[in-house]
């Protein structure tokens, strides 16, 4: 996007565009509670605040095939001020899920971003859910840097409803982010692991080695609703195996291979 503002097209037909109009955003609104399954009465966002954020120069974008909104992207500028963005949310309706529109709307993102000096952006993702941690780390090359247990609390809206909210922060660098090839990571220890009957073990003298994985099951989503206890106590060990590695001065981190595993190398290595 070579002027601020102006629409980024992508060879899919998708049209990405900032949003400033009222009825833009509210329309936006009713999309991310159609994505997100909010019940009568609810939402994600408020309309105001939306319009608030906008006004005060925040991002505020939307996907558009032809005149339909189809998904967006909302985030806030932080601390450090005038360098960062909080990418807060982002989605695109099921039906084009499948159609670069999510990626799209990253790269306009990232556009918007350097056109305005920002250099790295930052956003939360739910760990568990492997389509995320390939498209995050893998596919826009973002590199997880904390961990927080139940960052936002107990979730409400329909996908995640009654669920806990871990989430891993993970930080893009506008300048020279760029996709990571796929990779195997067969040769480290495995922290976190499946048995042969699916549930989660983790073994922590994998950290004695100089790099480990913690593996997560590949649709943790339909784990939720056929086995929801086995997808609890995956929840749980996730969140053991990270809080060991993330964020600690001993671990590097490596990326998300082609086995669903999150990897892991000691710094002195």
């Amino acid at each position: 996007m070579s002027a601020a503002g102006a629409p980024t097209a992508v060879p899919t037909g998708v049209t990405i565009r900032m949003l400033d109009d009222q009825a833009d955003l509210a329309a936006l609104i009713r999309v991310f509670d159609r994505i997100w399954g909010t019940g009568p009465g609810r939402t994600m966002l408020d309309l105001p605040t939306l319009v608030a954020l906008r006004g005060g120069g925040h991002f505020v974008s939307g996907a558009f095939v032809g005149d339909e909104l189809v998904g967006g992207c909302i985030g806030f500028h932080v601390e450090p001020l005038g360098r960062t963005l909080h990418s807060h949310i982002a989605g695109v309706l099921p039906a084009y899920a499948s159609a670069g529109v999510g990626r799209a709307l990253k790269q306009h993102q990232r556009e918007w971003c350097r056109d305005r000096g920002i250099d790295t952006i930052r956003w939360t993702f739910d760990p568990l859910i492997a389509r995320n941690a390939h498209f995050n780390l893998s596919s826009l090359g973002a590199v997880p840097y904390a961990f927080a247990a139940n960052y936002y609390g107990v979730m409400s809206d329909g996908i995640n409803a009654g669920d806990e909210s871990d989430r891993l922060t993970v930080a893009w660098a506008v300048a020279d982010a760029e996709r990571r090839p796929p990779f195997l990571a067969d040769d480290a220890a495995p922290l976190l692991d499946a048995t042969a009957d699916g549930r989660p073990v983790v073994d922590t003298s994998a950290l004695l080695a100089d790099r480990v994985s913690a593996r997560i099951p590949s649709d943790i989503e339909r784990m939720r609703l056929d086995a929801p206890a086995l997808a609890r106590s995956w929840r749980l060990a996730l969140r053991d195996a990270l809080s060991v590695v993330v964020g600690s001065a001993d671990w590097i981190p490596v990326g998300f291979d082609a086995a669903d595993r999150y990897v892991f190398s000691r710094r002195s290595a």
